[in-house]
């Protein structure tokens, strides 16, 4: 009986530690969409009042900001490490689009991306217009994160670039603003001006996650003239050039499975916060992984074309 006790007081400990108050806001109506976001606030907040913004994978044809499956475990791990959490809804651009190939879908793919990360951009808006002070919370403007997966992984790096070239995209934000890190798991960038590259701000320090085998977010390029997809190798390319600080996790003989890696390796995020956004190191580590475990997902080895399925 004395031990039973013991392990429910330490469950509760368990759950105490992640409380949390849910807040859902439109912060914009776009076309005929009323997008909305979850706010959650931890226990506890930590010392920097950071918050972290969540985008949902999907191919752009489906996801939610209520997609408990993926979202959840971000939840959890950003509430556990003191985070406000902000789960966003986006416009799906490719949801009832037939033809995914890639010449005649690019208008397409690219029109879906651009929707995707304005709305993230908007959600940032929201947050600094609104929701910086609160009776659950305070949020610091110099640490906002954004985080993605698949889809939502390009999503939040676009948003970054736009941002860093201060796009039509993203003039409402302050000048001053930019975001504290990026967290990409299978993520890129859609380019009509060659390769990736920032005018006007450096991009912020970025968590790179991706399966060297990827077929579906492409690992490397796909490039015809000015116009272009560049996958975390490509654009890490840049990164070091330039001299931007970045983490690359390059998953060896991996697929798109990697997209959800964020599942079991928080200890990966956590340093990579830790180190690169409240210590802002100026670090630039690359490194390679294998794990036969994620070769379990069904969906490891999609292709853009797989999508019509979905």
């Amino acid at each position: 009986m004395k031990k039973l006790l013991t392990i429910s007081l330490l469950m509760l400990m368990g759950l105490s530690a992640i409380a949390q108050t849910k807040q859902t806001y439109e912060y914009a109506i776009k076309d005929t969409c009323r997008l909305k976001m979850d706010v959650y606030a931890p226990a506890k907040q930590n010392e920097q009042h950071a918050c972290l913004i969540y985008s949902f994978g999907g191919g752009f044809i489906n996801g939610s900001r209520n997609d408990t499956a993926q979202v959840n475990p971000a939840k959890r791990w950003a509430l556990e490490h003191g985070f406000v959490f902000v789960a966003i809804d986006y416009r799906l651009g490719l949801k009832g689009v037939k033809n995914l190939s890639v010449i005649s879908g690019i208008k397409n793919f690219q029109r879906a991306i651009d929707m995707a990360a304005e709305d993230l951009i908007d959600a940032t808006d929201y947050i600094l217009k609104h929701l910086l002070k609160t009776p659950q919370y305070t949020i610091n403007p110099n640490y906002i994160v954004t985080m993605g997966c698949s889809a939502g992984a390009i999503t939040s790096l676009q948003a970054d670039y736009f941002l860093g070239n201060r796009t039509h995209n993203a003039i409402q934000l302050p000048d001053t603003f930019h975001y504290a890190g990026v967290m990409s798991f299978a993520g890129g960038i859609f380019s009509t001006n060659g390769k990736v590259k920032y005018r006007v701000q450096p991009p912020a320090p970025t968590l790179f996650c991706h399966g060297t085998e990827d077929n579906l977010v492409n690992y490397k390029q796909t490039q015809f003239a000015n116009i272009g997809f560049y996958g975390s190798h490509a654009i890490v390319k840049r990164f070091e050039k330039y001299d931007y600080p970045y983490f690359f996790r390059r998953y060896r003989e991996m697929g798109h499975e990697v997209s959800i890696v964020f599942f079991i390796h928080g200890k990966l995020m956590e340093d990579f916060v830790n180190d690169y956004v409240f210590q802002k190191q100026h670090l630039k580590i690359d490194e390679s992984y294998r794990n036969p475990d994620l070769d379990k997902y069904r969906w490891k080895n999609y292709k853009v074309k797989d999508l019509k399925g979905m």
